[in-house]
């Protein structure tokens, strides 16, 4: 289940998607119909002949929102099993083809680096390494990316350390953790 969402194939991801968009449309549908139904009411002839009214939830409006839901939910299940088709022939192919699939991932990589051009350090990890040592009134000369893609070297009071961002808080790394980037 932690990997049915991956991306594998741009396609199957979309497909996937659309299961799920399904699946909230139907539920979203199912609770208006119900609420609508219940302001309607509805009508039944009681042993006398004559027409009574029922109001709130009765039986045919439970019975239509359980059918919405229930029908929704298999259409999504059913495009989420395609998305799922769609990846696995994709793992298939790379199995067959692994030129192919260095070939995906050299372009994922490339993709992704080009959101961030060379060099320049994201906007966000600027301003969190900056908050970190106005805290402990430290001024803050340069930031500079590592191998790591959440370790940073940062030049500080004219010492260099090494931090570690995208937690909870940021984290400045021990001597024996910040030796494989100093070399």
């Amino acid at each position: 289940m932690s990997n049915l969402f991956t991306k594998q194939s741009h396609i199957g991801y979309m497909i996937k998607i659309a299961g799920v968009v399904v699946m909230v449309w139907g539920f979203i549908q199912g609770i208006y119909s119900l609420f609508m139904m219940a302001q309607m009411g509805g009508q039944f002839m009681n042993e006398w002949g004559e027409m009574q009214y029922a109001s709130g939830i009765t039986g045919t409006a439970l019975f239509a929102f359980i059918s919405i839901i229930a029908t929704h939910f298999l259409y999504g299940l059913l495009i989420i099993g395609f998305g799922e088709v769609i990846d696995t022939l994709q793992k298939i192919y790379f199995r067959m083809d692994p030129e192919a699939k260095k070939q995906w991932e050299k372009e994922q990589r490339e993709k992704k680096e080009a959101l961030t051009p060379e060099g320049e350090v994201p906007f966000w990890v600027d301003q969190e390494v900056k908050r970190y040592y106005e805290k402990t009134q430290s001024s803050v000369q340069s930031i500079e990316k590592t191998s790591e893609p959440y370790v940073f070297k940062i030049t500080v009071d004219e010492r260099i350390e090494y931090m570690e961002v995208g937690n909870f808080e940021p984290r400045i790394l021990s001597d024996e953790e910040a030796a494989k980037f100093s070399e």
